[in-house]
């Protein structure tokens, strides 16, 4: 039986076959190359590319030479003992090289695209599965690749960012329209570490804090919010947030539209989910 092979590339590259640790003393643009591919799964990469990608300023001839270099070092940090793992992850021809992994390959990032597709659903014929995207945030446990520089991985590291905050989002309006706070309140917290300026968040943590009858705490969220706007934005709060704001001192009740317009058919599932936001 083939043992599992584990990668990792959220917050830091881990490449695991079974228990051991792979890549450990593989260059820098061997486990560039892996990375790239594995971010352009869907197809294969010209060698041309890959060369240009680890050695942009030499010339063609000497850029091929240092990939032919780096490939066979990333197939050599891919072996372990007499096992060659680098064949249940590469294909490769006259030109070309592709992230082929076999079905016992699990990568985070792939897994976490996987589980956050139906946040997309949340107001559409679906309900979305809030045990999925729980697992999909779970899965986000920093950012792509932390400390690479490299001008592809930041476009990844946006793409990623954006895919977790809308599975935050889509987890915080399913816990408000289940009237669901301590948990509603913990995803939204960590859209805010992320992004801390993110208006829309704010306002679903004003809104779940009057839900939980605690006004208090929702206008000094309004106060976190105009203080984190102007120190990144260096702007005030929209229309929409002072309206809230304003019906908050009102002592009205708050609920956002899609809330409101959510009829969630998968209540009992909020449990497990719920939990797990507390726990982090």
């Amino acid at each position: 039986m083939k043992p599992r092979i584990t990668i990792r590339l959220f917050d830091h590259l881990s490449v695991r076959c079974g228990d051991n640790e792979l890549l450990v003393h593989s260059s820098a643009k061997a486990k560039e190359i892996l990375c790239y591919l594995i971010v352009n799964r869907r197809g294969s990469v010209t060698r041309d590319a890959l060369a240009e990608l680890i050695a942009r300023t030499l010339p063609h001839q000497k850029s091929r030479k240092a990939l032919r270099h780096a490939l066979w070092q990333l197939r050599g940090g891919l072996s372990q003992g007499r096992r060659i793992c680098s064949a249940r992850l590469l294909g490769s021809g006259e030109g070309w090289v592709q992230f082929k992994p076999d079905e016992e390959v699990w990568v985070d990032t792939a897994e976490f695209e996987s589980l956050a597709s139906s946040a997309g659903t949340l107001l559409g014929d679906v309900p979305i599965d809030p045990r999925a995207l729980s697992r999909a945030a779970d899965l986000h446990r920093g950012e792509f690749l932390q400390g690479w520089d490299h001008d592809w991985c930041d476009r990844e590291r946006r793409r990623l960012k954006q895919i977790y905050l809308e599975v935050l989002d889509a987890l915080v309006t399913y816990c408000e329209s289940l009237d669901h706070g301590n948990a509603g309140v913990a995803y939204a917290t960590r859209a805010l570490d992320i992004d801390p300026a993110r208006e829309c968040t704010h306002r679903a943590l004003m809104r779940l804090y009057v839900s939980a009858g605690d006004r208090a705490s929702a206008l000094h969220q309004f106060e976190r919010c105009v203080s984190a706007l102007r120190k990144h934005l260096k702007v005030d709060p929209d229309a929409e947030t002072l309206a809230l704001e304003r019906l908050i001192r009102e002592g009205k009740t708050v609920r956002s539209s899609a809330a409101q317009q959510y009829l969630p058919s998968l209540g009992v599932m909020l449990g497990p989910v719920a939990k797990t936001a507390r726990t982090r």
